[in-house]
């Protein structure tokens, strides 16, 4: 089985992907760079390669490279992603930080397109619900996952041995993953009136959907207790 998922830049993409990569008999791109669009691999192994929003590859040449038997989107909340791009050297890489938060929305707004979509928020919350998720989708996973054992080396080593004419073709990154385990550290972010605002611009329909969840909805009633104290 092939799994392509896609996620914007600092949205806990290449967390999500490396605790997808920990099933011992399996391939595995956990950050392919904005400057690369998927890559065609012939493997008979089971692969997962994560991809990010960019306005040079559009999914639709990701998917036609990569040929993935399922896809799926993960989303994290707006607000709490661009404030940890927005830091970033290359938020500006292979499009315009704005350009990229719009072109998101039009994707959740398509989200039907994906066979799946996850919350950056409920993987590190471990809900259940993103087992299931996953097992429905053909790539079962384990509680033990969420311990990153199979890191960086093992996970080159593992393309080296079985698709070796990859690493010519392309950098073997493996993104800003913090820590040794699944964490929601640097999950929330201080909210941020002005960031709100501009998103409402650039994402309304992601933003919408993140203020109508639970989490959302709690977070903004102690964002307003807090203002008026």
């Amino acid at each position: 089985m092939r799994l392509l998922v896609h996620g914007m830049q600092s949205s806990g993409a290449t967390a999500f992907t490396l605790f997808l990569a920990q099933r011992p008999d399996c391939l595995a791109l956990v950050d392919v760079l904005n400057n690369y669009a998927a890559p065609r691999v012939e493997t008979p192994m089971d692969m997962v390669v994560k991809t990010v929003v960019t306005t040079a590859y559009p999914l639709a040449v990701h998917a036609e490279r990569f040929r993935p038997d399922r896809t799926l989107l993960l989303l994290r909340d707006p607000r709490d992603n661009y404030q940890s791009l927005r830091n970033k050297p290359y938020r500006n890489h292979s499009g315009l930080i704005d350009e990229k938060f719009a072109l998101l929305d039009r994707l959740f707004i398509e989200r039907a397109r994906f066979d799946a979509v996850v919350h950056y928020e409920d993987f590190v919350d471990r809900d259940p619900a993103v087992f299931a998720t996953l097992d429905r989708l053909g790539w079962p996973v384990e509680e033990s996952f969420h311990d990153y054992r199979r890191r960086h080396e093992e996970l080159a080593g593992a393309l080296w041995r079985h698709v070796p004419d990859l690493m010519d073709r392309m950098e073997f990154a493996f993104g800003n993953v913090q820590g040794r385990s699944v964490s929601g550290k640097f999950r929330d972010k201080p909210k941020d009136p002005e960031l709100d605002a501009l998103l409402n611009g650039l994402c309304p329909n992601l933003l919408g959907h993140y203020r109508d969840r639970p989490q959302g909805r709690a977070q903004d009633r102690a964002q307003a207790d807090g203002d008026r104290d």
